[in-house]
């Protein structure tokens, strides 16, 4: 259980995801209009829609459980077939999509693989099996972004829905090959998963409100055209922080596996934490100043959302090392209570700064909305985590901190933080050359270079 080889598998799928994705949108931008754009963003929120309110077993917590039994040589069969039977079960409440328009009751089969392919990936994950998981979504990125570019030619959000359904079928069908299946539901697994997992049920839920809400009050005041210039905007925001949650995916296996095996949680949160702040300050920095290029060269009719853009990128960037540990909050499996507050906090505040702001200053609202939520959910995590001993404040944890705040002046002058920032990461020691020596016994042989980087960087 390797954490930074399953990194950087994870990375390099969510780059070549975001480059082909890149790819389409620029296609589409220019071949069709932002009112196409935003269909296909309302089948994206569909999606959320479907992985949040239909995971009565959180993904989260199947993963940990099957890491768990996995560490302490447990079986885990009986967990594998209640969690994919389920995702089966459950399928048919789509149904209700029927009730809307066609392009949206045609992607019912389309949603029914994404749920199920969703619980195989997370089994894989929890198992270990990071080479296979990145394959499958491998797969399916050609499919969504690559092969459905045809759909944009024709005008055809139907073509585009054949071709991703298509997809995810051979993605559940390749995924199947690495898992047990039969069709069976173990009631005490069940009754227990979803009695211990339900307040991050709840946060899921809650959390589509507060991730989508600010795209489904966009598309309620404004239309289908301003939603489809938020979309491609937002979408392009959440890259760098993507490709940081991209590089952790097999922290939550990870940190689980070692934990069972006795290892210090506050020792392992504390070394990632500062590790994802050396990695997301800089990429927020420098995405904030490269951004407004990217969208006037590449996508011209979309240049109002570039102010919506920069604030995302540095907000939800910035922010990534504290929103990680939550992972570890699930990790120690103690009391899952406070994704609840988290969640319903985040909710309230997306949607209510929505309503409030977008009438007044259009897209630009439901990006501060974004911005003060990603904010506020931030520091209750890090309130939280350390309030259950699972995250430590000492002096280079508070150096991070301050660091991360330093990074928001760079809505006033970006070079000056830049420097800052990147000089305060070598005179506060936020990296030590103890612990650059326990992350080279990770780093594949191929890549010893980086642990030279890391070596420059300790103190």
């Amino acid at each position: 259980m390797n954490p930074l080889s399953g990194a950087l598998k994870f990375l390099s799928t969510t780059i070549f995801n975001s480059v082909l994705g890149l790819v389409f949108f620029l296609i589409a931008g220019h071949f069709t209009t932002p009112s196409f754009v935003g269909e296909v963003a309302i089948i994206q929120l569909m999606e959320t829609i479907t992985g949040s309110f239909f995971s009565i077993l959180p993904y989260q917590l199947i993963t940990r459980e099957v890491s768990h039994h996995y560490a302490s040589s447990q079986g885990y069969n009986k967990i594998i077939y209640t969690s994919l039977s389920y995702s089966l079960l459950i399928s048919p409440l789509l149904l209700f999509l029927l009730f809307f328009p066609s392009y949206l009751w045609m992607s019912i089969p389309y949603f029914i693989l994404y749920l199920f392919t969703n619980y195989q990936g997370q089994l894989l994950t929890g198992l270990g099996k990071f080479t296979e998981v990145n394959v499958g979504n491998a797969l399916f990125t050609i499919s969504r972004w690559g092969l459905s570019i045809v759909a944009i030619f024709y005008h055809s959000v139907e073509l585009l829905i054949l071709v991703w359904t298509l997809g995810a079928l051979i993605k559940a069908i390749y995924y199947q090959l690495y898992l047990p299946f039969k069709f069976f539901i173990d009631k005490s697994i069940f009754k227990e998963i979803v009695k211990v997992g339900f307040p991050i049920y709840l946060t899921g839920v809650v959390y589509f409100i507060s991730g989508q809400g600010d795209r489904v009050v966009t598309a309620f005041l404004l239309g289908s055209y301003y939603l489809g210039i938020y979309q491609l905007v937002a979408l392009a925001a959440v890259v760098p922080s993507m490709l940081i949650s991209s590089f952790s995916s097999s922290l939550l296996p990870s940190s689980t596996y070692y934990y069972v095996k006795g290892k210090d949680i506050k020792e392992m949160s504390s070394i990632s934490f500062r590790i994802v702040t050396l990695i997301s300050l800089p990429m927020a920095i420098l995405g904030y100043a490269i951004s407004p290029l990217f969208i006037s060269k590449l996508f011209p009719q979309y240049v109002l959302g570039i102010p919506s853009m920069q604030l995302l990128i540095l907000s939800l960037t910035s922010t990534m090392p504290l929103q990680l540990l939550s992972t570890f909050m699930i990790s120690a499996k103690k009391n899952y209570r406070p994704f609840i507050i988290v969640g319903v906090i985040s909710a309230l505040g997306v949607v209510g700064l929505s309503y409030y702001l977008i009438p007044r200053i259009g897209i630009f609202g439901a990006a501060i909305a974004q911005a003060l939520n990603a904010i506020i959910t931030s520091l209750l995590y890090l309130y939280f985590s350390y309030l259950q001993g699972i995250f430590k404040l000492e002096r280079r944890e508070i150096a991070s901190l301050a660091l991360i705040g330093l990074s928001f002046l760079t809505l006033i002058n970006w070079e000056v933080i830049l420097i800052v920032v990147l000089l305060g990461f070598k005179l506060f020691g936020i990296i030590g050359s103890d612990e650059v020596k326990i992350i080279e016994g990770f780093i594949p042989s191929s890549l010893k270079r980086i642990a030279k980087i890391l070596y420059l960087i300790a103190k």
